[in-house]
């Protein structure tokens, strides 16, 4: 029995917009109920690798798709094309897709033989447009004016700009945006782009979600966002903080960051209302010595505390967290060697380090698991391990997964770490 074709219609259209186009025009051979029922399907998708370099048969095959759509809501417009197709019809489709009303955006040039290609100026005043993602060799010439009053959510990654301010009129005009992605990065293989150092200063209140991913080489802008909305913050970036600088956060839930080596402690004051941070910071010690003395900084709301332990001095850092975190519960320790940002892993804490004359309010009061993923076992290891075990008054469970997988040596880490005297009478160590 076809249970499929027993379904209701809208539930027939939400299910085929999920497919491609090709695939969506290949069920109207299935039966009489099938033969126009791909014409009233919401989202149109076209990729042309499926078609083996065919990019008449290809050209021909969206326009008469797309002209024979008839859904009264075009949903979604999913575009990906490689270097051989024909860009005057890619911007005749966007053209198209606005008119209709469209409500998402993907677009995806993988590659261009002509250069990165210029979209449509009808795309910057889309009344309707509430997602917007463009993907590899698209150039960002944005005009003077942009409205985009529905814009919700904007993803820019490996795209070309025009000039240095491109990005802060593309921002400017999308009052209601809630999530941005903007990754940059010079991939192996790819010619070298010196794409223009672009200022943004913004004041962004809708904004809830900011990814910014930047790896490349090239000169600094410098972002200035004002987002009292922030709930999501993640930023991986080889610049300075001092070039990104992220401001009024309350409402800021989650943080992953990570900067350039030229950092210094100021990157953690505009995070100090966050609940679970993620700290990847490959610090240079010079300025890990700025980090020891954070004045006023204190983060009242943050419990989890996740922290990379692959750069020189993350242990002053770990101990200024644990000094100004009065109610951290969960603690892990990352040893995982980031290649993209650094040459070594796993730096060892020096025979100098000291922790501080007062045990901090954490691990009196508060702290409830601590983990440590990759554990190495080394002396500074085992004295910071042994610290934490015997000042946590509150510890439930203190897991080690070992770096290390040979069994002499995973042995002499369970020995050493099993004849501490915990402070939690209740504390569970747990070996992975």
């Amino acid at each position: 029995m076809d249970i499929i074709s027993h379904l209701p219609d809208d539930l027939l259209l939400r299910i085929l917009s999920l497919n491609t186009t090709t695939d969506v025009m290949a069920t109207s051979l299935l039966s009489r109920r099938w033969r126009s029922l791909w014409t009233l399907v919401p989202g149109l998708g076209y990729d042309d690798s499926n078609h083996n370099g065919d990019y008449k048969l290809f050209t021909q095959f969206v326009y008469k798709s797309f002209l024979s759509n008839k859904a009264p809501v075009l949903e979604h417009l999913h575009l990906s094309v490689g270097p051989d197709c024909p860009f005057v019809g890619t911007g005749f489709w966007i053209n198209l897709a606005v008119s209709r009303h469209v409500h998402e955006l993907h677009i995806d040039i993988r590659s261009s033989k002509k250069g990165p290609v210029t979209l449509p100026s009808s795309l910057y005043t889309s009344e309707t447009l509430q997602r917007l993602t463009l993907i590899n060799c698209v150039f960002l010439d944005v005009p003077v004016h942009v409205r985009l009053p529905s814009l919700a959510t904007l993803s820019l990654k490996f795209v070309t700009y025009a000039n240095n301010t491109s990005l802060q009129r593309l921002l400017s005009g999308c009052p209601n945006l809630e999530a941005l992605s903007v990754v940059v990065e010079h991939r192996i293989g790819d010619p070298p782009i010196e794409d223009p150092p672009m200022d943004v200063s913004l004041v962004m209140p809708s904004l809830q979600r900011l990814h910014m991913s930047d790896s490349s080489s090239g000169t600094r802008g410098l972002y200035v966002l004002d987002a009292p909305s922030l709930k999501y913050l993640d930023i991986s970036d080889a610049a300075s903080c001092n070039f990104r600088q992220i401001e009024n956060m309350p409402e800021l839930v989650r943080a992953r960051v990570s900067f350039g080596a030229a950092s210094t402690h100021k990157f953690l004051k505009p995070l100090s209302s966050v609940r679970h941070l993620t700290l990847k910071q490959p610090l240079t010690e010079l300025h890990m010595k700025q980090v020891v003395n954070p004045s006023g900084m204190i983060f009242n709301q943050l419990v989890h505390l996740d922290l990379y332990t692959f750069a020189v001095g993350w242990w002053d850092l770990l101990t200024c967290m644990l000094q100004y975190s009065p109610k951290l519960r969960f603690l892990k320790l990352i040893d995982v060697c980031d290649f993209s940002r650094i040459s070594v892993s796993g730096m060892d804490i020096p025979t100098g380090w000291k922790p501080r004359s007062s045990v901090p309010e954490c691990l009196l009061h508060s702290l409830e698991a601590f983990e440590w993923f990759g554990y190495r076992g080394r002396q500074r290891d085992r004295e910071m391990a042994t610290y934490v075990l015997k000042n946590a008054t509150c510890l439930k469970t203190a897991t080690f997964s070992p770096k290390s997988t040979y069994l002499g040596k995973k042995y002499r880490m369970v020995k050493d770490l099993g004849s501490v005297a915990t402070a939690s009478a209740s504390c569970q160590l747990l070996f992975d």
